[in-house]
């Protein structure tokens, strides 16, 4: 995504919306696979010398969960505040590496289909969000 850097005045916000195409980026792997480009919605603004890009994200992925193996459509939301030099960044702002480099770096350790999930049986293998455990009582 590209915003073009004269369109940044000062002390006006410049309303941004937008895709990001994510196929490029080759971060798919067994545990997650990206469904659709990411939409950006925002607004950048120039302050002096730097230019502020507050950016609200949407991303649409499948993720396989860490504790019970089951894949999950998920649609994840995330904001976040980039800072650029308005001196160094060229006619254009080209912001999709930065937003890969947020993503990334705030991706979770363990992908989860749901905050409660309650894994599988390390015994029978059961999926305790579905069953009982069939090797003991409980589950």
């Amino acid at each position: 995504m590209k915003i073009r850097v004269d369109d940044i005045q000062e002390g006006k916000e410049l309303a941004v919306d937008g895709d990001i195409d994510v196929s490029e980026w080759k971060i798919d792997n067994s545990d997650v696979k990206f469904l659709d480009s990411i939409h950006l919605k925002g607004r950048a603004q120039r302050i002096s010398k730097e230019i502020l890009l507050y950016a609200d994200i949407v991303i649409h992925w499948k993720i396989n969960c860490f504790r019970c193996l089951e894949d999950s459509e998920q649609v994840l939301n995330q904001s976040y505040t980039l800072t650029y030099d308005a001196d160094s960044v060229g006619e254009y702002l080209e912001v999709d590496n930065d937003i890969r480099e947020e993503i990334l770096l705030n991706f979770p350790m363990k992908l989860l289909c749901a905050a409660e999930c309650k894994g599988i049986c390390s015994k029978c293998g059961a999926n305790l969000n579905e069953e009982r455990c069939r090797c003991c009582k409980g589950g």
